[in-house]
């Protein structure tokens, strides 16, 4: 559940990662952490589109890498004269367009979610403030992290907490998924594989790990390819020529697919279920369809060890598990140490909002009608459909509703 409007509370003149209305109504100065679209909400609308046009002196920050992917994906590459590179480990100064006597120092660091994903920090007369923006350090990792090397203070921590949740406590490091991944795919060379990626970018060890040990590229789209034109490293173990490889993450699904081992690369089926001890990270479902427990997200005992080691007064969910409260959140917070003011009730969950997105998104695209039962990123599909249809069946009831009662209204009034 996203928890986290973008505008933030100590220098409310910046948003990061979220364009709506009311970013454009309150802040001046924007950051992108990475290039997943959650964390582009509203970039793509009308809303952005015009507020940034009548003031072009605004600037978008991000990673060179996500600057270069934005600047070629149709949906975003209309803004590419507005965004500005953030170089890792450089600090530099942002001016406050609208008052010449408030400014930030802002130094980014990688977050290991994604290429391009950056934390981002910032200093200012209001106090240190650390954005993680989705990452994925493990615990071993978390004491050698530049900002923990730094011995910032930090007053405010925005904090990716998808799986602050006990019963997550561990995760698969992706290392470890990927190689029972190759360990599974060289007992069938006879067989096709189709990975099923929910996300543009994040699965480059994956596709690099498979191109080393089968000397073999894997088949994407066009549009995908050229993505990596920025990333050559990554880009050679892939191929838009789907008759060369037996291992395919296309998107829609090729016809050499069809007979093929399908394999979902994600994590919040395995979160999802309710016995959490799995043998392996890979998963067998049904004949030919596994699953595979490959996160991009920190587990929760990744979570609590970056906390304890950052030691911020007060910590702000960028997101959260659905079943996490306000209070459950403040009791787990406790737990590490920290007491803090209960922050204001979270922000609302705009699942309808996304459900309605994603599903005209399917309804509008030309996939097959098998690609179209397969899960969207989150691995509900199917409930999500039912669900849109199910809140425009409420919505179309409250008009009926609402217009019945008009009419006997004007009925009583004529009499």
């Amino acid at each position: 559940m996203c928890t986290f409007g973008g505008v933030l509370i100590e220098y409310p003149w910046i948003s990061v990662d979220s364009f709506k209305q009311h970013n454009c109504q309150t802040s001046c100065v924007f950051f992108i952490s990475h290039i997943h679209t959650d964390h582009l909400r509203g970039l793509d609308e009308s809303i952005f589109s015009e507020y940034i046009n009548n003031n072009r002196s605004i600037r978008i920050y991000c990673s060179d890498a996500t600057r270069y992917f934005l600047s070629k994906l149709s949906a975003y590459k209309h803004l590419a004269h507005f965004y500005s590179v953030l170089n890792v480990d450089q600090p530099f100064t942002i001016q406050n367009p609208i008052d010449e006597n408030s400014s930030v120092t802002v130094t980014c660091f990688g977050s290991g979610h994604c290429p391009g994903s950056l934390m981002l920090f910032f200093e200012g007369s209001y106090g240190t403030v650390l954005y993680t923006g989705d990452f994925r350090l493990y615990s071993h990792q978390s004491n050698r992290h530049r900002i923990i090397l730094s011995k910032k203070r930090i007053d405010t921590l925005y904090i990716d907490m998808t799986f602050f949740e006990p019963s997550i406590r561990q995760l698969p490091e992706r290392e470890h998924a990927c190689q029972k991944l190759i360990h599974f795919i060289q007992q069938y060379n006879d067989r096709c594989f189709y990975l099923k990626t929910s996300a543009r970018v994040g699965y480059e060890y994956i596709y690099i790990s498979l191109y080393q040990h089968f000397g073999i590229p894997i088949h994407v789209n066009s549009e995908q390819y050229h993505l990596y034109n920025c990333l050559p490293q990554v880009q050679q173990a892939l191929t838009i020529d789907g008759q060369r490889t037996r291992l395919h993450a296309c998107w829609p699904r090729c016809s050499h697919t069809n007979l093929s081992v399908k394999i979902v690369l994600s994590v919040l089926w395995f979160t999802l279920q309710q016995q959490q001890q799995f043998q392996s990270p890979l998963v067998q479902i049904t004949t030919d369809y596994y699953r595979l427990c490959y996160s991009l997200h920190s587990s929760y005992n990744e979570i609590c060890t970056f906390i304890k080691q950052i030691s911020p007064t007060r910590v702000y969910p960028i997101a959260l598990p659905n079943q996490v409260t306000p209070d459950r959140f403040q009791e787990l917070l406790k737990q590490l140490g920290i007491s803090q003011t209960p922050i204001k009730p979270f922000a609302p969950n705009t699942t309808e909002q996304q459900i309605k997105r994603r599903y005209r998104t399917m309804e509008n695209s030309n996939i097959n009608d098998e690609d179209n039962n397969d899960e969207l990123d989150f691995d509900c599909y199917k409930n999500e459909k039912q669900l849109f249809k199910r809140i425009n069946n409420l919505q179309q009831s409250i008009t009926k509703k609402t217009k019945i009662n008009d009419d006997s209204l004007k009925c009583t009034t004529d009499k």
